[in-house]
Parts: structure tokens; sequence; C-alpha cells
């Protein structure tokens, strides 16, 4: 039977493999990227390469979501002084020919708006609240947030702003969009907010497994 201890010590291994699979996950991705923007033309082997990075994308996206999802149950067990789970999910287990229909679905991000935790679990587990272990796990879920604001404010009207050029027939051209003038800096980082989510989601759960580590073992300075 597993003791209190030898449950956490299990959940802590799982997060800690979730870690190790989500990094490995994006630098898989992200080597993908960098050969696919090596190569030119509209050739059949660009065509297979372009579905090889957006399946590995996918399983990366996944993998960020899964170990985002797992650290802050985790974080949730520990605060409310829970036994963990027996098992943290894992994603599924794909490789560069994943089917197309369930890239799809992954690269629809809506699923890690809705993970992005909204409390501040880490103030909860008894440490102090100076404690290096608990402020990086603030800035990480602060760093999160700004994504989900910038995810929600981009494109907005207070950003931008509809245009119809008119023609030297007198005839309107058809309607565009344009960042407000004085806004683009404010516009340049909404987008860098946005598109940073997976890289804060791998951040906060490499902070929230330090931290619980650091409580596990009694932190108290």
């Amino acid at each position: 039977m597993w003791t209190p201890e030898g449950k956490w010590e299990r959940s802590l291994h799982q997060l800690q493999k979730l870690g190790q699979l989500s990094a490995a996950a994006h630098g898989r991705a992200a080597a993908a990227r960098e050969g696919l923007a090596s190569i030119g033309g509209t050739s059949q082997g660009r065509s297979d390469h372009i579905a090889a990075y957006s399946a590995l994308r996918a399983y990366s996206q996944a993998a960020d979501l899964a170990y985002l999802r797992a650290s802050t149950r985790l974080l949730g067990r520990a605060a409310s002084d829970r036994h963990p789970p027996a098992h943290l999910q894992r994603p599924w287990r794909v490789g560069s020919s994943a089917p197309s229909w369930w890239v799809a679905i992954v690269l629809r991000p809506g699923a890690v708006w809705r993970s992005i935790p909204k409390g501040a679990l880490e103030f909860e587990l008894g440490i102090p609240l100076d404690h290096p272990a608990v402020a990086a796990v603030t800035t990480q879920a602060e760093e999160l947030r700004a994504s989900r604001l910038a995810k929600y404010v981009r494109g907005s009207s207070a950003l931008y702003e509809i245009t119809r050029m008119v023609g030297p027939d007198g005839r309107r051209t058809p309607a565009g969009i344009r960042i407000r003038p004085g806004e683009e800096e404010k516009a340049r980082q909404l987008h860098t907010d946005r598109h940073r989510v997976w890289d804060r989601a791998r951040a906060y759960g490499d902070a929230a497994q330090v931290l619980l580590v650091e409580w596990r073992n009694g932190a108290t300075t």
C-alpha cells in the first residue's frame, strides 16, 4: 500500500517526466521548423515536411498542456492537503505522422487558455511568500495571465481600426484593418504575449515542480 510520502514521490516523479517530455517535444518541433525554413519551392518533399512539422508542433502543444494541467493539479492538491492523484495524464503518443484530424484538433488553442491558473495556489502551501520558489511560480502565473489577456484584447477596437480607401474613380476599396496610430508597440507586445503562451506553460510547470519539491522537503525560509 502506498504511504502519503510514497504517493507524493510517485506524483512528483511523474511530473518530472512530463516536464522532460514537454521540453523534448518542443525541441523536436523547433528543429522541424528550422528544417522547413531551409526547404524552398513547392516540392512534394516540402509538403511532407510541412505535415510532419504540424504534427510535431501539435504534439509539443499537447505535451505543454498536459504539463501545465498536471502542475496546477498537484499544486491544488498540496494547497488543500489532499493526496495526489494516482496518475497524471500524459499526451497521446504520436510521431511526425500523426493523423491530420488529430493535429487539427490539438492546434485549436482553446484548451490552454482555460487551463491557465486563476488563483494563487502557491500562497497556500504554508511556505513564506518571499521564498524564491513561491516567487518564481507567481511570476510565471502572471506571465501566463498576460498571454490570456493578450488573446482576448488582440484585434479589439482599442488597438485596431477599419480602413476604407477611395480609389481614383471615386469608388471605395474593400475594407481593411490597421493598427491605430501610436498603438504599434502595444500591439507588438500583445502579439508576443499571445504566442509565448506555450513557452510560459513549460516555465510554469518547471517552477511549480521546484516549489512542490521544496514543499515536500519542508521549506520554511
